[in-house]
C-alpha cells in the first residue's frame, strides 16, 4: 500500500460573545506516485484561498489544508480500482468563514507524470490555479462566488478534449489556455463574469460554445487565429468591433487564410460577448 500521511497540527480553539466556537487544524496529506496510468481527480473546495500547482516530484499529490473542524472536513479520497482521487475540504454547514477575519486555506500539488481527467469545483474562494505542465486530458471547472485564475504557463504534454467552464456569481479568468491543447469549450456563464484567453502554443483549431444569462464572456485570441462567431442574442450586448458579416456568421478579416481557426457558437440573454484579437 502507498504511503499516505495525514497529520494534524497546530490546533487552537477562537471564541467570541454571541459567536460559535472555532477549532482550526492544519493536515498535510500525500501519497507516493506508483502508477502512472490515466486518473480522474476532483478537487472540491467551499470557502478560503486555493493554490494548486503540478509537481515534479515522486508523490501523485501533495496537500496543505487549513480548515475549521467545527464546521469542515478534510478530504483525501484514493481508489484504486476505479483509478480516481478526490481531495479538498467539505463544509458540514453553510459557511466556512469564521469570526476575526479567520479563513481557511488549501495549497495542493499534482504530479505532471500522470494523464488526468480533472474537476475543479469551488465555492466563495479565491485561487490562483497553475495548470501549466500537467498532462490533463479533459478539465472541468466550476465556480460559484469564487475570484478564480487558471493559468497555462507551459505546454500540455497530452491535449484536452474537452473543457467545460461554469461561471455563477464568479469570476473566472483562465490565461494561456491554448497551451493546454483544448480541442472544444463549453462555458456556461450565470450572472459572473468569465475571460478565457486562448494564447500560447495553439497548434490547431477550436470549437467554442457558450451560454450566457445576465454575465459576460470575453474571449481572446492570438492576431493570427482566424474566428468565426454564430451569435444567437436576446437583449445581450454582442461586441462586433472588427468583425465582418458574411451570411449568418461574423468573421475576422482574413478568417479562410488563417492557418488556424476558433469557431464559436454563443446564446446570450441579457449578457455581454466580446471577441478580442491580442498581439501576441
Amino acid at each position: 500500500m502507498c504511503a499516505q500521511c495525514l497529520a494534524a497540527v497546530s490546533c487552537f480553539a477562537l471564541g467570541a460573545a454571541g459567536a460559535a466556537a472555532q477549532t482550526w487544524r492544519t493536515i498535510d496529506a500525500s501519497r507516493q506516485l506508483r502508477d502512472t496510468s490515466a486518473i480522474s481527480v476532483r478537487l472540491e473546495y467551499g470557502a478560503g484561498t486555493l493554490e494548486l500547482r503540478p509537481t515534479t516530484g515522486s508523490s501523485l499529490y501533495q496537500m496543505n489544508v487549513r480548515y475549521d473542524a467545527e464546521r469542515s472536513e478534510p478530504i483525501s479520497r484514493y481508489d484504486a480500482s476505479a483509478r480516481s482521487l478526490t481531495l479538498g475540504v467539505r463544509s458540514h454547514g453553510m459557511h466556512l468563514r469564521g469570526g476575526n477575519n479567520q479563513t481557511g486555506s488549501m495549497h495542493a500539488e499534482l504530479s505532471n507524470r500522470v494523464p488526468m481527467d480533472l474537476s475543479i469545483e469551488l465555492g466563495a474562494v479565491e485561487a490562483d490555479i497553475q495548470l501549466g505542465g500537467l498532462r490533463l486530458t479533459d478539465l472541468t471547472v466550476k465556480s460559484g462566488a469564487a475570484d478564480v485564475a487558471v493559468r497555462f504557463d507551459q505546454p500540455n504534454p497530452d491535449r484536452v478534449r474537452s473543457m467545460t467552464l461554469e461561471v455563477g456569481a464568479a469570476s473566472l479568468k483562465l490565461v494561456r489556455a491554448g497551451n493546454s491543447g483544448v480541442e472544444r469549450v463549453n462555458a456556461n456563464v450565470g450572472v459572473g463574469a468569465l475571460d478565457l484567453d486562448l494564447g500560447g502554443d495553439l497548434t490547431h483549431d477550436v470549437e467554442v460554445s457558450g451560454s450566457l444569462a445576465m454575465g459576460s464572456f470575453t474571449l481572446r485570441v492570438p492576431r493570427d487565429v482566424g474566428v468565426s462567431v454564430d451569435a444567437s442574442t436576446f437583449l445581450a450586448d454582442f461586441d462586433k468591433t472588427g468583425l465582418v458579416k458574411r451570411g449568418d456568421l461574423w468573421y475576422t478579416p482574413g478568417y479562410e487564410e488563417a492557418r488556424r481557426h476558433v469557431r464559436v457558437r454563443v446564446k446570450a440573454f441579457l449578457g455581454g460577448f466580446t471577441v478580442v484579437r491580442d498581439a501576441r
